[in-house]
């Protein structure tokens, strides 16, 4: 095999700045204190927003490293290389760090882009009216383009289009874009080395074909590619892409061979030098992944099952990607399209039509639009194909598998199996001598020998090694969100709603469960029909019977929340969705072979002043351990509850009504003896919670207390006989 340094450099460096804390890269400049003076900065680049503008700002007076994004109301009329001030009344917000498992880290997104902090604005002023040409001139033609694109195709079509040549995804249809990323199909909508290799290549060969030097095609092809690049926003495939692609050039004009793993570990280098964060960036992994898959398993592969047709090889090429890539996809996304292999046997190569058939679009609507319509049709066409075969793919059955986040371990015993397999095959060829007439693909008992190892390693993989019982309260703002998976397999939502955190299922709720790997929840209870406690469960009620989306077997109500309009909604919405509606009251079990689930409350037939005071209440029994969830119940609902049933000591509770005054009274602390105390509630709420008298109380009591607005998600793991707690932000252990 052959010695290549610079690859094993990235791999390494790679390595040590995953291990290493992310903060030593980062920069947090304090939104609440702002500038000493409006804030102003160079316009470094300018872009379409989903509502008015986002413009960037370098060399501000509140960070001379970072990069603070301002979004306007409205366009401006600003250029690139302007200096201006923010004028009148706006606001900074940090990028948002995650708070539970499975959520999006923005802040780490944002950082390794530069951007350090976000302004909103109305208006500025110009304070130094220099432009730079060119950047002002590829802004203006970007726009242009894109006005184009949607003017030839239509605003459904058109927006695909200008995504994948321009690199523009503000006007995604989401359902559009949904259909992609689910089917397998998302890496079209980034520009990357296809697109560099039709815009650089193809100029490159064009110019030696007519004779020219290996510099005179090769320096324009160059020029090409980065003002491309620049074009676009140069995001980590492309700048990938440009690199090797100046590198290979490069070996063209000096007369040496180019090697595609050693420009690949240039290329990372180079980006990691840049921006550490590379490191921990999806995108830069997955791009720089797809490539290592191909050069380093693409060749056993095709030795393996000696192919020889085009449409295997292509097969093998999509099987390399797909295997080199798989732990990152569910590292990152939790979730694998079963069938992007086979579908992008189909979407790939009309790619470059696709491509040639835009550009030439595009080019000649500048002439006329009459004379744009059939390139315009092709892409129309082949647009159209993609979009129908996504959805064809997302209507088979297990067209996404919700995997799950893998342990460490789990990824590194996948990637040893696969360098063995690499080597192994490198050793194999040397004992040929690299004769290509004996390939060990000819051996059938050595291709099912490693076909097995490799359906082993995605076993060990995607397997998901529990024991025990799990139960989350997840941070959503002001709300409430509790997850439970018992010893036994059952997985039980209560709640999941929020005041402060819009579109919680989506951004947080969903994104948990996926990361936990649930397909299916068992139950989904709502203790009460208040939008906190209700907004998410809606979400995931919507999407429970969409490709990906996780199943909802049964959705628990009291007959107080079916008589009011919130509950009656949700029921309605659950039977369109296919979920069964089953109403619980006091004295109701849920059971499976290692716990219960006691509903204490509310009383069947007893009406309640409130919707707080009718919360569901539930005792959770798993051994020696119990945990008691109590809605928003308050005291009154508490006395009711201890006059009806003698309530045993929980090691766990979750506070009534946020850690509000008015719950867990003295005679419910007595009762109950908790252990630990959880309170999920909204930083800087505006009710105050948790109140002050709430927290002495149960300081007096003895109980540790944890609160979802200071530590993030709680998550306890208990054996049925002792317990453990820990919080996501690592500020508390129990």
């Amino acid at each position: 095999m052959k010695k290549r340094p610079l690859c094993m450099a990235a791999l390494v460096l790679t390595v040590l700045l995953w291990l290493l804390p992310a903060g030593i890269w980062m920069e947090d400049p304090d939104p609440a204190a702002g500038p000493a003076e409006p804030l102003k900065g160079e316009i470094c680049r300018i872009e379409p927003g989903e509502r008015g503008q986002a413009v960037y700002l370098k060399h501000t007076n509140l960070s001379r490293t970072g990069i603070i994004l301002v979004y306007f109301e409205a366009e401006q009329s600003f250029s690139i290389g302007n200096t201006i001030q923010i004028k009148g009344n706006h606001r900074y917000k940090a990028p948002e760090a995650p708070r539970n498992p499975g959520q999006f880290d923005a802040r780490l997104y944002y950082q390794s882009r530069h951007v350090v902090l976000f302004c909103y604005a109305r208006e500025a002023v110009l304070l130094d009216g220099s432009a730079r040409a060119v950047p002002r001139f590829l802004y203006r033609l970007r726009a242009e383009l894109g006005e184009r694109c949607t003017a030839l195709l239509g605003e459904r079509q058109g927006s695909v289009l200008g995504a994948m040549l321009l690199g523009d995804k503000t006007g995604l249809d989401p359902e559009l874009k949904d259909i992609y990323q689910k089917s397998g199909m998302a890496h079209l909508l980034a520009v990357s080395g296809l697109h560099v290799s039709i815009f650089g290549m193809s100029l490159y060969r064009l110019l030696r074909r007519l004779g020219l030097s290996y510099p005179a095609s090769g320096i324009p092809a160059g020029l090409l590619v980065l003002l491309y690049g620049s074009f676009t926003g140069m995001g980590t495939s492309t700048a990938r892409a440009a690199v090797m692609f100046l590198l290979a050039v490069g070996a063209d004009m000096l007369g040496k061979s180019y090697d595609m793993l050693t420009a690949l570990g240039a290329a990372a280098l180079l980006l990691l030098l840049e921006q550490p964060l590379h490191a921990r960036n999806a995108s830069f992994l997955l791009s720089f992944g797809a490539v290592l898959g191909i050069g380093t398993l693409y060749p056993p592969l095709e030795e393996l099952f000696a192919v020889r047709k085009k449409g295997s090889r292509a097969f093998l090429v999509s099987l390399s990607v797909q295997l080199a890539t798989l732990p990152l996809s569910s590292y990152f996304y939790y979730e694998i399209p079963v069938y992007g292999v086979f579908l992008n046997l189909l979407v790939i190569p009309l790619m470059t039509l696709l491509m040639t058939g835009g550009i030439a679009a595009v080019a000649l609507s500048f002439l006329s639009m009459k004379a744009a319509w059939f390139p315009a049709l092709v892409c129309r066409g082949i647009l159209e194909l993609y979009e129908e075969a996504g959805k064809a793919v997302l209507r088979l059955p297990g067209s996404v598998f919700i995997c799950g986040k893998p342990e460490i371990w789990q990824i590194a015993v996948y990637v040893l199996g696969l360098s063995m397999f690499v080597l192994w095959s490198g050793r194999e060829r040397k004992k040929r001598g690299g004769d290509p007439e004996k390939k060990f693909g000819n051996s059938l008992r050595k291709r099912g020998t490693w076909i097995c190892i490799l359906v082993l390693l995605h076993a060990c993989l995607l397997g998901r090694f529990r024991s025990g019982l799990t139960f989350t309260m997840l941070d959503v703002g002001q709300g409430d969100g509790l997850f439970l998976e018992t010893a036994g397999g059952t997985a039980l939502l209560v709640d999941g709603g929020s005041s402060s955190v819009k579109e919680v299922g989506k951004y947080r709720i969903l994104p948990y469960l996926k990361y936990r790997g649930i397909r299916v929840l068992h139950y989904a209870a709502v203790t009460h029909t208040d939008g906190d406690h209700t907004s998410g469960i809606a979400e995931l009620l919507e999407q429970a019977g969409d490709p990906g989306g996780i199943k909802i077997e049964t959705l628990l109500l009291s007959a107080q929340a079916e008589g009011e309009e919130a509950g009656r909604a949700l029921r309605e919405l659950a039977e369109k969705k296919g979920v069964s509606v089953r109403r619980i009251r006091a004295g109701d079990v849920l059971r499976d072979k290692s716990t219960s689930v006691v509903c204490l409350h509310p009383e069947a037939g007893k009406a309640y002043g409130d919707s707080n005071g009718m919360s569901l209440v539930l005792h959770v029994v798993y051994g020696e351990f119990s945990l008691l969830l109590t809605g928003d119940l308050e005291r009154e609902g508490e006395e009711e509850i201890l006059k009806r049933y003698p309530v045993p000591s929980c090691r766990v509770l979750k506070a009534g009504h946020h850690g509000s005054k008015t719950s867990t009274g003295e005679t419910w602390l007595e009762a109950v003896q908790p252990d630990l105390t959880l309170i999920s509630c909204g930083e800087n709420n505006s009710y105050g919670h948790p109140h002050r008298e709430t927290l002495e109380r149960l300081k007096e009591a003895g109980s540790r207390v944890s609160i979802t607005a200071r530590q993030g998600a709680v998550t306890l793991h208990s054996d049925g006989k002792t317990f453990r707690a820990e919080s996501f932000l690592q500020e508390f252990t129990y």
